[in-house]
Formats: C-alpha cells, structure tokens, sequence
C-alpha cells in the first residue's frame, strides 16, 4: 500500500495553499567519501502547489489548475515544476533544474514524467526507482533499490487530518542502494552511493525546521526533524546569518536511529538544535536528543549550501510573504547513543545532508 501511494493523488483539488511533492536526495560517493563523508549531491523534486501566483528564485509560477484526471483512468495531468540543486564536489548548481512544466503520473507503468528545457522524469520497474535528468550537457541517470528491507528502513506511510481540509501526509524510504551513469558529452562513468526518497503533501502553511538524514557505511541511518516557531518567521533572506541564533519554541521533535548491524532502532522525541555560523554562510548543528533508554549527540558540518526563496502576495494586501527554504550537503562527523544499560554506539563520518528555513508562506 505505500508503495503504489507513490503513483497517486488523493484528490483532484488541493487545499488552498497545498503543497505536494515527491523528492529525491542522491549522494554520489568517490574514493574520499568514506574517509570524509563528503560527496557529491543532486537533489530534485517534482511539486504541484495551490497558489495562483508563486515565484521560486526569481520564476514566476501562475497555473490556473494544478491536477486534473486523465481521461480513461490513464493518470493524472500536474501543472507545477521541476527544480533541483547539483553540488559537483567543488561548486553548488542551484538551479541546475528549475521550470514550470506539465507533468504526467502515470499509475499503470509508475511513471511521473516533467517534459522541458531540462526534462526529468522518475519511474519503478522490477523494485528499482530510475531517475533521469538531462541539464546541459550532463545527464544522470539514477538507480536506486531498496536493498535493506528492515521496517525501520521504509517504506513509511503516515498521515496526520487536521480540520477544513487541512492536514499532512507521506512516504518516506530511509536508505537506498545507488547506481547508475553521469554523461557528459561523450564521456561516461558509472556512480555509486546511496539514496532517500520522500513524497509528501503538505496541507497547511510551512512552519520553519530543522531536519537532516545521515547515512553510515554499515547501513545505519540517522534522521531528525524539529519544527519551531519564533522570531526566524520574521526573517528575510537579508537577515538569514543572524536569525537563526535568536530563540525559538519547539512545536514538534523527532529522531530516529537504525543501527544495521543489530537491527535495533531507536525513537524519541526530545531534540535541541543548537545551530552555529561557519565562514562561507554555512552552518553546524549540534545535536543533543533523547527516548526511553537512550540518549544521542551528534555534530553536523555543512559544507555546500543551496535555497529556494519562495515569494507571494498575501491575498489583496500590498505586502508578500516571503519563505526561505535551505539545504546542505553535510557530514555527521561524530554520533554517540549511550543505552541505560551502558552500552555506547559510535558511529563517524555520516554522509548527508541537513535543512532549516525561515520566513513564511501563507
């Protein structure tokens, strides 16, 4: 059932302000990956969003009607973007994809295509998920396979209802196995690494966040996600240095660990996000989270950076609101989880990569 979610909408109206997505992270691994953690990184996503009117780092996004049924059971038309960020290990892309387009869902073959300049498209065949994007003249193409079938891996499936239509759903895949090609004219080398996949709807305004999801060599994974209210609502992009150090009110926390080697896993939801400025505009996170019988500290290094600046007018009012939405390609230099029953478990050298954002979108 989570999986054939990937290939549907729920309905053919989105909520005012709605927002869906499916989303792909690929960390591409080279010989220093495992000594440092770095890597290269693409991430796209494919979105529909009910607005009238919204940019996106300068693009004007108007489409009179966001999802409409094909005829016959064939799918469904969406009319959104496509947009992704591709750091090369040396320079960040940050809008490497970045359109409007008219895309297809296609549930019988699972296939969502974004014809365009830049075209894309993301399908399943045989329990493999092939991504292929053609900007310039590099071309990727993407193969991920779930090979860990843990359920702590995925998929998950979840769904939270809130009144008048609102509310927040999705599918996430933790960890997958990547493979595939990188063209570049007439050159060709195969890449290897690791994936996260997620589709989500989301049904009421974006609150701001701190999430991030690390992947270790032995197959661990560790992710974490806060929502927070406070005086970063009010930021703009001229004050995003500054904001982030003022304070701010949990609204949600999250964290989770899988230890691969074990099977075991470990949930809570007590997490401080202390976040501290590096040259170059970058950021560190220290991590500091807790559940029943076990505490995790942890330490994220960012060291690239891309954002997505979303813009709109809110309603007749001459004023906009404005949303500041950052990912970084980060290392976990360092996770700890101590057990009450005196165990440690270390891990080093997380590869992933983390988020926050500020502003507001209504």
């Amino acid at each position: 059932m989570a999986l054939s979610s990937i290939w549907k909408v729920r309905s053919e109206k989105l909520a005012p302000g709605a927002w869906l997505w499916w989303f792909w992270l690929f960390f591409i691994h080279d010989e220093n990956t495992e000594k440092t953690g770095k890597c290269r990184q693409l991430m796209i996503l494919w979105s529909v969003k009910n607005d009238r009117k919204i940019s996106c780092n300068g693009l004007d996004i108007s489409v009179p009607k966001q999802i409409e049924a094909l005829p016959g059971g064939k799918g469904w038309a969406l009319s959104g973007a496509a947009a992704a960020w591709y750091f090369d290990g040396k320079e960040m892309h940050d809008n490497f994809v970045l359109e409007k387009s008219d895309m297809q869902l296609d549930p019988h073959n699972r296939k969502l295509s974004a014809p365009g300049k830049t075209p894309s498209e993301f399908s399943e065949e045989d329990g493999e998920y092939i991504t292929k994007i053609k900007s310039g003249e590099t071309e990727f193409e993407f193969r991920a396979k779930q090979v860990d079938k843990h359920a702590a891996v995925g998929p998950h499936s979840g769904q939270t209802k809130l009144p008048f239509g609102f509310g927040v759903e999705g599918t996430r895949i933790e960890v997958l196995e990547l493979s595939g090609t990188e063209k570049c004219g007439n050159a060709e080398k195969r890449i290897h690494g690791t994936a996260y996949f997620q589709k989500i709807l989301l049904a009421i305004p974006p609150p701001q966040w701190y999430w991030g999801i690390y992947h270790f060599s032995d197959g661990s994974y560790f992710t974490y996600m806060q929502t927070y209210m406070g005086r970063a609502l009010l930021a703009h992009k001229s004050g995003m240095n500054t904001m982030l150090k003022k304070p701010s009110a949990p609204l949600s926390s999250d964290i989770f660990f899988y230890h691969a080697p074990t099977g075991r896993f470990f949930e809570g939801h007590k997490l401080s996000v202390t976040p501290s400025k590096l040259e170059g505009g970058l950021w560190k996170h220290a991590l500091l989270g807790s559940g029943k019988g076990f505490e995790i500290s942890a330490e994220a290094k960012a060291y690239a950076h891309s954002s997505w600046v979303f813009e709109k007018q809110i309603g007749p009012l001459p004023a906009r609101s404005v949303f500041t939405y950052n990912e970084y390609p980060a290392v976990l230099s360092r996770l700890v989880v101590r057990l009450k029953s005196g165990e440690t478990i270390t891990l080093e050298k997380g590869v992933g990569n983390m988020e926050n954002s500020w502003g507001f979108l209504l």
